[in-house]
């Protein structure tokens, strides 16, 4: 469900992503990030990959709309939630894990992108809910 926006690609909204680009601006892992429209990056990491970013503003963002962002966008390697105020569920953060795609706050992003395997992040909160279901 969209936080502002109902239909795809869920825009933010304030219409722009400066969080995110200052951020990623004084990251140390960032060596480049290139808008490429509708709330989509390409970043290049120092360890000299590629990443495609989604970043998306929806309140609840669970397996559907990944797999409708998917759909529309084709090849993401991460998503990653605007706002505050909007999340994801803990079936979408296992799906995308099995996908080799990340899901992120900013915040966790940020973490994440010293790891080469950087869909693997999990804050610690998540880490105990996911050993608590017996998923890892």
């Amino acid at each position: 469900m969209a936080a502002r926006n109902e239909s795809f690609p869920w825009t933010s909204h304030y219409g722009h992503y400066k969080f995110f680009e200052t951020k990623m601006a004084g990251h140390g892992q960032v060596v480049s990030l290139t808008p490429l429209g509708d709330g989509v990056y390409e970043l290049v990491r120092t360890k000299g990959d590629t990443l495609r970013v989604f970043i998306c503003e929806c309140y609840a963002f669970g397996v559907a709309e990944f797999m409708e962002t998917a759909d529309k966008l084709g090849k993401v390697d991460a998503v990653i939630i605007n706002s505050m105020w909007c999340g994801f569920t803990p079936d979408a953060k296992r799906f995308c894990r099995d996908q080799k795609v990340g899901l992120f706050r900013i915040v966790e992003f940020m973490s994440a992108l010293h790891r080469d395997d950087y869909w693997f992040f999990l804050t610690d909160e998540e880490d105990a809910y996911f050993r608590k279901l017996g998923w890892l």
